[in-house]
């Protein structure tokens, strides 16, 4: 990214405005700055010109608040970035960094929910957390509201009777199987060493339905209720239907959230409009590792990292687990999902290199 400093012109009357030829016209992040030098807001844009010319045009028709932050703005300084989601992840981080008082959203963290998979554990469980920390388990989210996460538990528990229970287990010895067994809720390893191993067999096979993604889910809650229309258990076909319906409600437009975010490692080849070029993503563990651009008349692509050149920028490196690094995959699974559309995503084996990645964006 480039960063440009455009003070602008001052009439008589000391109403300042923008050098609007000085301003590029790509995407990027935009800093309104007072005469003092700070920070009035921070904002995006598909094209800078055309964005911040829009705060100066027809004045007074604009709402209040716009026309006090155009009163006291004497400069503005651009980040260029090479894509409309390098914008978004900057401007999200600049957020938290400067705090400015004409912004009102996203200048702080929200403790998004996800559904967990106990990978660490001898006998894993599903469950509900707002941590997100690196501990061999798999993460499905962040979802945006509690009752959407609650519903994909629901749904997945219902399909693979997976212990709920924190005890430590010794199949055959402790504990005693509890009421969940007895309503054939809970596979119960605790029963003994054969149902422990039928136990394992119920992980592997979620583990496989999470990596068909959204699509495999909800077919495998349409064969169950088929399954218990045609036996004559009609109550649990219903209760099934109502299931598989609030899933696909609660998942609309967000098929990303259920695939585990470890196995989120895909190229996007995204189409910003009819005249521009072809952007091309590299998305690992569900962030944004490159953007891809291609050489001269076809040639190997070449890497360009998201947030290069930009002092004001953090590396893209976010430590594990940490509230920013669940803010840029809430960011990245938006993008991803408003963009679908226009963009192809090439899932890719979560072992693969990112110089493996560089030759598939050859392929594609």
């Amino acid at each position: 990214m480039k960063g440009w400093a455009n003070h602008g012109q001052t009439t008589v009357k000391a109403m300042w405005r923008p050098h609007l030829p000085d301003l590029p016209e790509g995407p990027g992040v935009y800093l309104f700055r007072d005469a003092r030098g700070d920070i009035l807001y921070i904002g995006k844009a598909r094209c800078l010109r055309r964005r911040i010319a829009s705060y100066f045009h027809r004045r007074r028709v604009q709402p209040r608040r716009l026309r006090r932050l155009a009163a006291r703005t004497r400069a503005v300084t651009v980040h260029e970035t090479g894509s409309e989601l390098e914008a978004l992840l900057l401007e999200s981080r600049l957020l938290k960094q400067e705090r400015p008082p004409f912004n009102r959203l996203s200048t702080t963290y929200v403790a998004l929910p996800f559904v967990k998979l106990t990978l660490a554990e001898p006998f894993p469980r599903l469950l509900l957390t707002r941590e997100f920390v690196p501990d061999g388990g798999h993460y499905l989210g962040p979802f945006p509201r509690f009752d959407i996460a609650a519903t994909v538990l629901a749904a997945l528990q219902r399909s693979f009777a997976l212990r709920s229970c924190e005890v430590t287990i010794v199949p055959g010895v402790s504990p005693q199987p509890c009421e969940a067994w007895q309503l054939r809720k809970c596979v119960a390893p605790c029963a003994g060493p054969q149902a422990a191993s039928l136990y394992g067999h119920q992980v592997e096979g979620l583990l496989g339905l999470l990596g068909g993604g959204y699509e495999a889910i909800v077919q495998r809650l349409k064969e169950e209720r088929q399954r218990a229309a045609d036996a004559l258990f009609f109550e649990r076909a219903r209760h099934l239907h109502t299931l598989q319906t609030a899933l696909v409600a609660a998942t609309a437009g967000r098929p990303l959230t259920l695939l585990p975010v470890a196995w989120r490692h895909m190229l996007v080849l995204f189409q910003p409009d009819s005249h521009s070029a072809r952007e091309v993503f590299y998305i690992r563990h569900g962030l944004l590792a490159a953007r891809l651009e291609r050489g001269a008349e076809g040639g190997e692509p070449s890497v360009a990292h998201p947030y290069a050149g930009c002092d004001s920028a953090p590396t893209i490196g976010t430590a594990p687990g940490s509230d920013a690094m669940v803010d840029e995959l809430r960011i990245v699974a938006g993008w991803l999902q408003r963009t679908r559309a226009r963009a192809r995503w090439v899932l890719l084996d979560p072992q693969m290199s990112p110089a493996a990645a560089l030759e598939k964006a050859t392929q594609v």
